[in-house]
C-alpha cells in the first residue's frame, strides 16, 4: 500500500482538541508553547487526530480511570506521549506510548507500549491505529521506527508487519528455541533463511523476521520471542 505524505499545521485548535480529551501537556523547561514546538520540530504532525483515535478505540476496553500525559522537551528536542490506566487490575491494562526524537538530522519514533485487554486482542482493534501512525510517520518524515517486539504476541505481530531484528544474538536465541521446540523438518527452512542472511551479511542489522513468520511452528515460536 502506497502511503502519500500529506501536510498539516498544528494550531491552538490542535492544543485545545488534546486537552478535551484530558491530557496533562507539561514542559520542562518551558521555553515555547506546544503549538510553537510542534510546528518547529514536527511539522505535518497531527497528533490532536491520532491521540483522538487512541482515545476512541482503546478507552473502552477498560472500566479503570486512564492517565494521559504529552511532554514536549525544546532543548532535547523530543515528543513523548503516554495513554495509559491502572496496572492494579492485568485483565483490563491498556497503554499506549510513544517517543519522537532526533538523531543525526533523522527523525526517528520509538514504539514503547500498546497494550489491550487478553479480551480484545486478536481484533483487529489496533490496525487503524497503526495505519494513522504511518501515515503520520510518511507526513513528517520518519526515518526508522524502534520497536522492542514482545509482551506476548509482539514478536509475531511485528514480523508480519515487516519490522527487522537488528541484534544478531537476539535472533539467534529466538533460533535456538526453535531448535529446541520445532520438528527436523519444520527447523531446516529456519536455518537455512538465518544462514543464508548472515553469510551474506556477515554485519547485518536488518534480519527479516517476515522470513519466519510464516514458516510452520514459528507463529508460536515469535510470539513468545523478545
Amino acid at each position: 500500500m502506497q502511503i502519500n505524505p500529506e501536510s498539516y499545521k498544528f494550531t491552538t485548535a490542535d492544543r485545545l482538541r488534546i486537552e478535551r480529551l484530558k491530557y496533562q501537556i507539561e514542559s520542562d523547561p518551558k521555553l515555547e508553547t506546544l503549538e510553537e514546538f510542534m510546528t518547529r520540530l514536527f511539522p505535518d504532525f497531527d497528533l490532536a487526530g491520532l491521540l483522538e483515535l487512541v482515545d476512541q478505540v482503546m478507552a473502552p476496553t477498560t472500566t479503570l480511570p486512564i492517565d494521559r500525559v504529552v511532554e514536549y522537551d525544546s532543548l532535547n528536542q523530543t515528543l513523548h506521549f503516554e495513554f495509559w490506566n491502572s496496572a492494579t487490575v492485568e485483565l483490563e491494562m491498556v497503554g499506549f506510548e510513544r517517543t519522537f526524537f532526533w538523531d543525526n538530522g533523522d527523525l526517528f519514533v520509538e514504539h514503547q507500549y500498546c497494550l489491550l485487554p487478553g479480551t480484545f486482542q486478536g481484533k483487529g482493534l489496533i490496525k487503524p491505529i497503526f495505519q494513522l501512525s504511518l501515515q503520520q510517520y510518511v507526513s513528517m518524515g520518519v526515518r526508522k521506527i524502534v520497536v522492542h517486539a514482545g509482551l506476548g504476541g509482539g514478536g509475531y505481530a511485528w514480523a508480519q508487519h515487516g519490522f527487522v531484528a537488528i541484534d544478531k544474538d537476539e535472533v539467534e536465541i529466538i533460533l535456538q528455541d526453535a531448535r529446541n521446540r520445532l520438528s527436523v523438518k519444520e527447523i531446516r527452512p529456519v536455518e537455512l533463511i538465518f544462514v543464508k542472511y548472515f553469510q551474506d551479511h556477515p554485519q547485518g542489522t536488518e534480519f527479516p523476521m517476515i522470513a519466519w513468520s510464516g514458516l510452520p511452528g514459528m507463529r508460536d515460536i515469535l510470539r513468545g520471542s523478545a
